[in-house]
């Protein structure tokens, strides 16, 4: 079966490549284009984390997500799943997404799911909601002509999670890592989009246990590679380790390789391809989710009232006084195995969404901006060469 995938992938260009082979991405300029709705009977939109997006027939979808609807989490606040589905299209002038009419729901609450947009739609793999996590794998289709979301079930994974990284070459679902019920999982599977009922394959396991991280892949030299980028692993009694690792799948020969580490740790990035090179945007370096959980830690291990007061009031205050996340964009070139920080910057940090490349437009929606606070705008960068 291995053998199977590896002769699918020595004939593909991927379409960014053709639109873009060889011309280089100078810049991005952004613009809030429009919001995601109110979710659930909130009267206003609180913007959603953790969110499903991608793209298909023409349509941008957004779907599930987050919040904290009460109160923010440090106070005690409950968070929230839900099973809403937004689409839009763009403008031809592509000033601004245009929401569509769509009364079709998700058959669950869901969110933090492995995302990624094709052909055939958008492949929507785990995730979790308030019962736990999910094995489910959902397809997401927009109907243009009956203007409708049509949904899917497509093989389950082997083992329910969350926070994993997908990629889609031709025709071929690529997951990785993710947290399972009792650990972060060195998983690598794929499923064949043409021939769905073989079920997932396991591929070679990942160099490291890791969720939060960025799957994409490019063509460098004639030869497609996948990239596995940054991420986390959480630790039992010990604060998180936040990558800044990144391993290249080498398909022929069926081997992970060391590439040029980020320029720092970074996880619950978005990313996606350019042509030739992939981009990073936004991202946790780990410096207030590390003193938080620190925090978490000694306020556990506390026997003394007062004490452990005084911590928690002080864990409190380093939620509340978040300073948000980076608005660095990265760049990465396989060819030379390297990664420059562009000069211009997001108008604000977000995580725990995704990029998506719609009709040649970046569009980032919603996610988190700080911890626990969403943002409802949905981002459009346009592209400078």
């Amino acid at each position: 079966m291995i053998k199977l995938y590896i002769a699918f992938l020595t004939t593909i260009i991927p379409f960014t490549v053709l639109m873009a082979q060889n011309q280089h991405v100078k810049n991005m300029s952004w613009s809030i284009s429009t919001n995601i709705p109110s979710s659930g009977h909130q009267l206003t939109s609180l913007g959603l984390a953790g969110a499903i997006s991608g793209c298909h027939n023409d349509a941008f979808i957004v779907a599930g997500g987050t919040n904290f609807p009460d109160k923010e989490p440090w106070m005690g606040g409950k968070k929230a799943y839900y099973d809403d589905v937004f689409v839009y299209c763009l403008e031809r002038n592509k000033e601004k997404l245009i929401r569509l009419n769509n009364k079709v729901k998700l058959p669950y609450q869901l969110a933090y799911s492995a995302v990624g947009s094709c052909n055939e739609g958008l492949v929507v793999a785990g995730g979790e909601n308030g019962n736990g996590k999910t094995k489910k794998v959902l397809l997401l289709k927009w109907q243009a002509k009956d203007s409708k979301i049509e949904i899917e079930y497509l093989p389950d994974l082997p083992k329910a999670s969350s926070n994993a990284a997908l990629t889609i070459i031709d025709h071929i679902v690529y997951l990785v890592g993710g947290e399972t019920e009792n650990e972060v999982s060195n998983q690598f599977l794929a499923l064949n989009l043409k021939d769905p009922n073989l079920g997932w394959k396991n591929l070679p396991k990942l160099p490291q246990p890791v969720s939060h991280a960025v799957l994409l892949s490019a063509v460098a030299k004639d030869k497609t590679e996948m990239f596995l980028i940054g991420g986390r692993k959480s630790n039992v009694g010990d604060t998180s380790t936040i990558y800044k690792n990144v391993y290249a799948f080498d398909f022929e020969n069926q081997v992970w390789s060391t590439k040029e580490s980020l320029p720092y740790p970074l996880a619950a990035s978005a990313g996606i391809t350019l042509g030739s090179e992939l981009f990073l945007f936004s991202g946790d370096k780990g410096e207030t989710f590390h003193q938080t959980e620190q925090l978490i830690a000694d306020i556990a291990q506390e026997k003394d009232y007062l004490k452990k007061e005084i911590l928690n009031t002080k864990k409190v205050w380093v939620q509340a006084n978040h300073p948000g996340f980076s608005k660095e964009i990265l760049r990465y070139s396989p060819s030379n195995n390297s990664w420059t920080i562009l000069k211009n910057i997001l108008p604000y940090g977000t995580v725990t969404t995704q990029a998506v490349l719609f009709q040649n437009e970046i569009i980032i929606a919603g996610g988190e901006v700080k911890a626990g606070v969403r943002t409802p705008n949905i981002l459009v960068g346009k592209i400078v060469r």
